[in-house]
């Protein structure tokens, strides 16, 4: 009984012009690509990869980009590319961050669904698919890639993911990367379990967020830590504590925020 979907066959020519595509150890192709190497108009090129793909040998990451099926796959109909080496293909330069850079760095083991993807590209949707893999993706400023990065290598792409500090440092920030203030207070107490809160507090006044030191500073006293390295003033108004949730709730005028979520122990 077979295990798994064996790709389409393949004619001596198809053979020839995917070794032409793929032989050098090139992973991707796109339409322009294969028009070029194959002496093709872009029109019969984009017929090329479809049927390809159709036969399982090749998958549509995005409209005219494609991905090499390794011959190997155990069930090519079915086979997915990492997802943070889809993300670097699409949308570098970019790094992996919020619940997934903290499940990287085992700073929680619950489990999502989607990665999330801070990119310095222009962002037309937040929530977005690649190869079926599903993605939460952010816009950023290419200064905020320029340090709190780790290099990580994904088979031929050294692929950048938030370090532990930058990680919840965006979380503070924005906490919906983090799945909310709860998950976010969660990540925050496995970190300064295994890492110093003063390297915290210098990736979060680094982000330049008035909102993240005050969330970082209430969230420290709910879990019961010494925030002395926040005795500084801070900014002005009430930001919410977790801005995806409605507002209401009182107000802390000590860390001048509005308390609109429960993170009681």
């Amino acid at each position: 009984m077979s295990l798994g979907i064996e790709p389409g066959g393949l004619s001596a020519r198809s053979r020839r012009d995917l070794a032409t595509l793929f032989g050098a150890g090139q992973r991707t192709v796109t339409v322009d690509d294969a028009a070029a190497a194959l002496g093709l108009s872009r029109e019969s090129a984009a017929r090329r990869l479809s049927a390809w793909t159709s036969n399982g040998w090749l998958r549509r990451v995005r409209r005219g980009l494609y991905i090499s099926v390794p011959v190997d796959a155990r069930d090519p109909a079915t086979w997915n590319e990492d997802p943070w080496y889809l993300a670097d293909l699409v949308w570098d330069p970019c790094y992996i961050a919020g619940w997934s850079a903290a499940n990287h760095w085992a700073l929680t083991d619950q489990v999502f669904r989607s990665t999330v993807v801070a990119t310095a590209q222009r962002v037309r949707r937040v929530d977005q698919e690649l190869a079926g893999a599903s993605y939460v993706v952010h816009h950023v400023g290419a200064d905020r890639l320029e340090w709190g990065l780790v290099g990580e290598w994904r088979a031929d792409r050294k692929i950048n993911v938030s370090s532990r500090e930058r990680t919840v440092a965006d979380m503070l920030s924005d906490p919906t990367l983090g799945g909310g203030i709860r998950h976010t207070m969660e990540v925050l107490d496995a970190l300064l379990s295994a890492a110093r809160l003063e390297d915290l507090v210098d990736a979060v006044e680094r982000l330049d967020n008035g909102a993240a030191i005050k969330r970082l500073g209430y969230l420290l006293e709910v879990l019961g830590h010494d925030t002395a390295a926040l005795d500084r003033p801070l900014t002005s108004g009430f930001p919410l504590l977790d801005p995806s949730l409605p507002q209401g709730g009182s107000r802390s005028t000590r860390w001048g925020l509005r308390i609109n979520a429960d993170v009681s122990a």
